[in-house]
């Protein structure tokens, strides 16, 4: 008796269970009938949206199994022709911000790209897996621009809380690093963590290499086709055609342009 009675019990929790997940992907359906949606879209269900914002899907666009939207409130994703996002993206638009993917762009698996200011990945662009793409320090939210013929490398992490520039034709290797933020640590009446914010954008200029495992902090301006060595640490500006190295990153050989 005890063990039909345990028995009912996790049907019951399981009938609610499927119950629930029922009532999520009929709303995720209903969100999906209210976006615009182009010719020969394809969609492998199910497929993740929340929020009251605008979703926009241009001609021949793929969108693969749980890829997920979040859109706030007057907020837009908008997925250009051609382009593809990956299983279990999650891509998340601020209030009143606009998530702008151009044509023939990819966002490959499990990667996040979610801000509260504007985002543009423009045409031909791509971020591999597994990177996150988002700010770092709550309350704090610059803009990202990925530039024409760019690419992001697998399991990149790029920090959102200044503005991150990076022009056409970029690479950057995978598993680096980019801060725009900081904090003072210099008092100690807090933890040295927990001092005051200090942004700085970067901007990483068109042609430019960066390798693998190379962080970027705060402020920092990367040149035209500038090359930085992989396990770089870079602190500050790199010239035009530069190629640096090391802990901290130092001029190895000047290109000229």
């Amino acid at each position: 008796m005890k063990t039909l009675i345990t028995l009912f019990k996790i049907v019951h929790k399981y009938i609610l269970y499927l119950l629930t997940r029922l009532s999520r992907n009929l709303y995720w359906l209903l969100r999906l009938s209210q976006s615009s949606i182009g010719k020969n879209v394809s969609i492998n269900f199910p497929v993740i949206i929340e929020g009251y914002g605008k979703l926009i899907i241009g001609n021949s666009v793929l969108i693969k199994k749980r890829a997920s939207f979040g859109i706030s409130k007057g907020g837009k994703v908008i997925i250009n022709n051609n382009s593809r996002i990956y299983e279990n993206v999650n891509i998340h638009a601020g209030k009143d911000v606009t998530i702008a993917i151009g044509e023939q762009c990819s966002i490959l698996k499990e990667s996040t790209l979610r801000n509260g200011n504007n985002v543009t990945l423009e045409n031909y662009s791509s971020i591999s897996s597994y990177c996150n793409i988002f700010p770092r320090e709550p309350g704090f939210d610059g803009c990202f621009i990925l530039g024409e013929k760019s690419n992001v490398g697998d399991y990149t992490t790029i920090d959102t809380s200044s503005d991150v520039i990076i022009g056409k034709e970029v690479a950057i290797g995978p598993s680096s690093i980019i801060y725009t933020h900081d904090h003072d640590y210099k008092s100690n009446t807090f933890a040295a963590w927990k001092g005051g914010v200090k942004l700085g954008k970067v901007i990483i200029e068109d042609g430019s290499w960066v390798g693998a495992r190379v962080t970027i902090l705060p402020g920092v301006t990367i040149g035209k086709r500038a090359i930085v060595a992989a396990g770089s640490i870079v602190t500050r500006d790199v010239t035009p055609g530069d190629i640096v190295g090391g802990v901290p990153a130092r001029s190895l050989l000047k290109n000229k342009l």
